[in-house]
């Protein structure tokens, strides 16, 4: 499948609505970002000229009322924390710091144009989107979190989350451009102010449509890799039904940038060329880390924040330096039908492909002869087990697959054994990639 260098797409995925005066707090026991204006560190001299500047923050954010969100940057040198209207990307994790599922949390609403919100505005509010196949898990975890939690936990089925993208240095500019001007705001007001400029002004969407916007978000998991946003309409290509497709975005932008509709197949694709992982792509049950989910790369998280769920692993993890291992994209080389049935093999027995270097001369321990002694003291011989990485996706000729990092950086070159139609095993190539967006690894 070709990808189109431009597209916007409905994803599909569950969106909830958490209101209430608790929200925020509540919020922050969950995800791995943070949500309240707390520096934590257990020592007063641990902090630096940096988190100094930041400190006030618990003075300009007050967390009782619908302030935004925070903005930080864990790569950014000079650790600026900034508040904003946009949504950003996270995860919530469980209590053995195992990965429940990645989200996007958005503040809701994303502006009051005109006092169009004026009721959403008067309290804490956010919607938060995770894949639509955990749509019940998330619920039942909500419910479990909640407590005595001032909170209103609402499924929204008549809410739309869509994605836009254009591959070109020019878009990525624009983006550079906007983020700057209306998403790093020092203060709530600012925040609130530069949002309802953003739409004002036209900048992404036509005005018209400011009563149907919810949600905006820039998609940083890479670097200006795309835009999402929520509606309370679905955009219409082909009936009358919702908002056409033609009236989403301003004159000024379709002038400048291409708007084609595509599946969200292709978002798929484009995510898997680019190794961006989501915690769907993976079977069912599959036990992930953070940090093997790459969260650290895709600025989900906060160093500083405080306890939530599943964090004290996270943390020594990454102060301790013990990351060994990290999901990469792969890339298969064989013949066209060999890697049409890789693509027929159901995902739930994809961890369980044995992976193995393309040159491999290991032999393999023998296994016990059929005729050998039983000797109770002696230890048992067993098979070693040779697989060096395991599959976690695929689409078509790509892939995603957790590797240890050692490994990858001594070879790259694997192959993979699968059954074989025709009977007994097959093998394909894989080539691991390297993201050029990744920081140093």
């Amino acid at each position: 499948m070709s990808i189109a260098s431009s597209g916007i797409s409905q994803l599909s995925k569950s969106l909830v609505r958490i209101r209430g005066p608790d929200a925020t707090r509540f919020l922050n026991g969950l995800i791995t970002s943070r949500m309240l204006p707390d520096i934590v560190k257990k020592k007063q001299h641990t902090i630096s000229d940096s988190e100094n500047r930041n400190i006030n923050l618990t003075e300009i954010i007050d967390v009782s009322k619908n302030y935004g969100i925070i903005h930080e940057d864990i790569y950014d040198p000079d650790m600026n924390i900034t508040v904003t209207r946009a949504g950003i990307n996270s995860m919530i994790l469980n209590s053995k710091g195992r990965v429940f599922s990645d989200c996007f949390l958005y503040p809701d609403p994303f502006h009051n144009v005109d006092g169009v919100f004026d009721n959403e505005m008067k309290g804490p509010g956010y919607i938060l989107e995770v894949d639509s196949q955990i749509s019940s898990q998330l619920m039942m975890l909500l419910k479990l979190h909640k407590l005595s939690a001032k909170v209103d936990i609402t499924p929204e089925k008549k809410l739309y989350s869509y994605y836009y993208y254009t591959d070109t240095a020019e878009f990525d500019e624009w983006l550079e451009n906007i983020q700057t001007q209306y998403f790093m705001s020092p203060d709530p007001v600012t925040a609130l102010q530069d949002a309802n400029s953003f739409i004002k002004n036209e900048i992404f969407f036509s005005k018209n449509i400011a009563k149907n916007i919810l949600g905006f978000a820039i998609d940083n998991r890479i670097p200006n890799f795309g835009v999402k946003f929520i509606t309370n309409e679905p955009i219409s290509v082909m009936s009358d039904e919702g908002i056409p497709l033609d009236s989403v975005f301003s004159d000024s932008f379709k002038q400048e940038f291409e708007v084609i509709n595509v599946s969200e197949d292709v978002l798929t694709k484009r995510r898997f060329q680019s190794g961006l992982f989501e915690t769907h792509d993976a079977p069912k049950d599959t036990s992930l880390l953070p940090f093997e989910c790459n969260l650290d790369f895709v600025n989900g998280l906060s160093l500083d924040k405080g306890c939530y769920v599943g964090q004290e692993l996270t943390i020594r993890s990454y102060n301790n330096g013990t990351i060994r291992k990290r999901i990469f994209p792969v890339e298969f080389f064989e013949d066209a039908n060999a890697i049409g049935e890789l693509n027929k093999i159901p995902k739930s027995a994809l961890t369980k492909l044995e992976i193995t270097p393309l040159n491999d001369t290991t032999p393999e321990q023998e296994e016990p002869k059929e005729d050998q002694v039983f000797n109770p003291f002696s230890k048992s011989v067993r098979k070693r087990k040779t697989s060096v990485g395991k599959l976690l996706a695929v689409d078509d000729n790509l892939g995603l697959a957790v590797f240890s990092i050692s490994d990858i950086k001594k070879n790259q070159l694997y192959k993979l054994e699968m059954p074989s139609l025709e009977g007994g095993n097959q093998a394909i190539g894989i080539k691991v990639n390297v993201p050029e967006w990744w920081p140093e690894w």
